[in-house]
């Protein structure tokens, strides 16, 4: 899709994935995109089978989580 075709109001951003042992992790979202402001991170992550990522402590938190597989 070229710019042309875009929709008013909808950019195109490249995105990262970042890999490890465990699986990988794709940024879509973070607070310090230009073209976006006023929210936290929005991520995906995915593990391999029988592999648990640890946990993080905040101190507040909210969650949204969407399966894109499985």
């Amino acid at each position: 899709m070229t710019d042309k075709q875009l929709i008013d109001g909808v950019s195109i951003k490249n995105l990262r994935v970042i890999p490890d042992e465990r699986g990988r992790l794709m940024e879509i979202l973070r607070s310090d995109d230009e073209q976006f402001s006023k929210f936290g991170q929005v991520y995906i992550t995915t593990a391999y089978p029988g592999v648990v990522k640890a946990w993080h402590y905040h101190k507040l938190q909210d969650d949204n989580m969407t399966v894109i597989k499985g």
